[in-house]
């Protein structure tokens, strides 16, 4: 038998106003765990776009998918700087998501996105 799995796939992070002069230091989280970057801290963010390649599997009961984006601080706690919320309700490519700041934030971040779909294999019932 065979299904199909839809997927939130995040392109690429754009950082369009910094906090920080060198570049923002950012990692984001799905449900409580760590998504990016897959290795190290952090991702080092400046206004050029950084790629991601990440597939996150949707559930097709809920469409709405939220990530968080926090702030990674070497001598003091990390900081969420806020969400990004998609709607991953149809197939398609091309989407951009703009962060919902925290209270008090002032930098601004961009996510690029699509929506893919794939055959997934299942058992055959016995």
């Amino acid at each position: 038998m065979t299904d199909k799995t839809r997927f939130l796939r995040l392109e690429s992070i754009i950082a369009y106003m910094q906090t920080e002069m060198d570049g923002d230091e950012i990692f984001l989280k799905y449900k409580g765990e760590k998504i990016a970057p897959r290795e190290g801290k952090f991702l080092k963010l400046t206004k050029d776009p950084v790629p991601l390649n990440i597939e996150i599997a949707v559930d097709e009961k809920d469409p709405w998918v939220e990530l968080e984006l926090w702030d990674y601080d070497r001598l003091s706690p990390n900081d969420r700087l806020g969400k990004f919320k998609f709607l991953v309700d149809e197939v398609s490519d091309g989407f951009t998501t703009e962060l919902a700041p925290d209270k008090n934030e002032v930098a601004r971040y961009v996510l690029n996105w699509s929506v893919v779909e794939r055959k997934t294999s299942s058992p055959a019932p016995q």
